[in-house]
């Protein structure tokens, strides 16, 4: 992906803030998928998908699975398959080219098909995303920063907001991409059919955070061990009074506790966990591990963090530990790269043993 700034200068000024247009960030782009492909997608039923119209001023929403007959409609209309990386190795090489963000970090590809005129209303989301444009063209309207405290519009389960007056419009061709940090109110017309890669960037919420790291501290932490008052039983009080010093005394026991217990693994679990509400893909024909080349499938999240003596291994919210030796390993399978399976059976048995029990290898295939 080809940025108009450098990839300090995006992170530093971009990124999480404020909105940007890279024009022909992928050159010469065409759609890894056709518009026929992905409605044939979404009739699978293990796939996550849903049509977006109008009907009298009032948004509509259908979910999947869907017939042909769905498709054969009146007025602008929105085809959204949800993971679409999942099923095509060439939507899903999509990620490698995006700038160096954490791979954990990384939700899924959503491919949308709209006729002319069609979109899904004015919204703003709370992730990062970058809007390629596969085919066609899409007006895209940008608008305020938005919170919790922003009206929004409850029509049919979607969550919309009143239609805004942009600060911004762009007009995407293929190969164009446009970032919109989270909050942003953007809302994106076709100009003619047109399909559009959304990939997006989630970040787990401080309030889970910080409820797995305190769960995990209370697993811990004996019952007999009691708050001390130190200084604070030294300083006067009125009968009854709980003061500044009590309170910041007993905070400082329970950060003490917590860093003291704490190991570190909360942050690794809680980003690989995974929705298993949502529909899954099929294991691709032929991927019993058998075939030379190996890589990470994109519907499992792996991540790792190096200790002194060895590799805490996170898999879909399972923590395992692998040693240093293989950490080359699981650096070039987390990169998007291919291993050779007979090399990383044979340097890197534990890392193989755990991926492959886990289901989170697949075959590798050359597009």
């Amino acid at each position: 992906m080809i940025l108009p700034v450098s990839e300090a200068q995006f992170f530093s000024e971009f990124w999480q803030q404020k909105p940007l247009l890279c024009p022909q960030a992928f050159a010469d782009f065409s759609s890894p998928i056709t518009p026929e492909e992905l409605a044939g997608l979404a009739m699978e039923s293990s796939a996550e998908s849903r049509l977006v119209w109008q009907r009298g001023g009032v948004w509509q929403q259908q979910l999947g699975p869907f017939n042909e007959d769905d498709f054969q409609r009146e007025g602008p209309w929105t085809l959204l398959v949800q993971r679409v990386d999942h099923w095509f190795d060439e939507v899903s090489a999509l990620r490698k080219d995006l700038p160096q963000i954490p791979q954990w970090r990384f939700d899924d590809v959503m491919v949308s098909y709209a006729t002319d005129g069609a979109g899904v209303g004015p919204h703003f989301d709370r992730y990062d995303v970058f809007l390629l444009q596969g085919s066609g063209r899409r007006e895209w309207r940008l608008g305020p920063h938005c919170d919790d405290n922003t009206p929004q519009l409850s029509e049919n389960e979607l969550s919309l907001i009143p239609p805004f007056e942009s600060e911004d419009t762009f007009i995407l061709e293929p190969g164009d991409v446009l970032y919109v940090p989270p909050g942003v109110a953007h809302w994106g017309i076709a100009r003619g059919p047109c399909m559009t890669y959304s990939l997006g960037f989630r970040a787990p919420s401080v309030a889970n955070l910080l409820a797995r790291r305190v769960d995990r501290v209370l697993e811990c932490l004996s019952d007999a061990a009691l708050l001390e008052d130190g200084l604070a039983a030294t300083l006067p009080t009125r009968p009854g009074e709980i003061t500044a010093a009590h309170i910041a005394n007993a905070r400082d026991a329970m950060h003490n506790a917590i860093d003291a217990l704490d190991d570190q693994l909360w942050l690794g679990e809680v980003v690989t966990e995974i929705n298993e509400d949502r529909g899954h893909a099929p294991p691709p024909i032929d991927t019993q591990l058998m075939h030379d080349a190996l890589q990470l499938h994109p519907e499992h999240k792996v991540a790792w963090m190096e200790r002194r003596d060895r590799v805490d291994l996170f898999v879909d919210g399972t923590h395992f530990e692998i040693p240093l030796s293989e950490l080359s390993y699981a650096i070039s399978l987390c990169s998007g790269d291919s291993c050779d399976r007979t090399a990383l059976a044979d340097k890197a048995a534990g890392l193989y043993e755990i991926l492959s029990d886990t289901g989170a290898l697949t075959a590798h295939i050359e597009s």
